[in-house]
């Protein structure tokens, strides 16, 4: 009997020993502890995945957004039109063969995109006009002086009426 107690109350010990209480300003979910969202720096890139009100599965205005630029991967591009985020991610180059598709309800007359990346030190602003159902493209570029084609840190904006097909 008394080596059934100690074995228990060795256990007993052994499992308060390794429980240690959530440490703070974590949080749990199941028997996981979750890491704290990190705290607000104002030199950070802040991303989000999170959709905004305009993206809509059948938007008129599909946007396009990639990075084309071997030197700078992953890049953040932030999107915005009217005054509105619509992209906030960071893109990899891959093999340049990579847009991301954000369709986005736009209604017909003039807007205004402005795109920038502060780690590719670049910023777009254009102002352009929907008349329906239109297709547009935003890319990152950066070739270095050393590429055998070089081109400076640019955001550039291209907006079609007919569907594009990307090579």
């Amino acid at each position: 009997m008394k080596k059934k107690m100690f074995s228990l109350m060795s256990m007993i010990l052994f499992m308060m020993a390794c429980s240690s209480p959530t440490p703070q300003g974590h949080t749990t979910k199941g028997n996981r502890i979750l890491e704290p969202p990190p705290e607000p720096d104002s030199g950070a890139l802040m991303l989000s995945s999170s959709r905004y009100d305009d993206i809509d599965p059948d938007g008129n205005f599909l946007l396009y957004v990639s990075n084309q630029s071997f030197a700078i991967t992953p890049v953040d591009i932030i999107v915005k039109i009217d005054g509105k985020i619509i992209v906030n991610e960071m893109f990899e180059v891959g093999s340049q063969h990579r847009w991301k598709l954000f369709r986005i309800k736009l209604p017909k007359g003039k807007h205004e995109i402005t795109a920038s990346s502060k780690k590719g030190s670049a910023t777009l602003h254009k102002l352009f006009t929907v008349k329906g159902k239109q297709w547009a493209v935003v890319d990152y570029w950066y070739y270095p002086p050393t590429h055998y084609d070089p081109c400076p840190r640019q955001l550039s904006f291209k907006i079609f009426d007919k569907q594009i097909y990307f090579q």
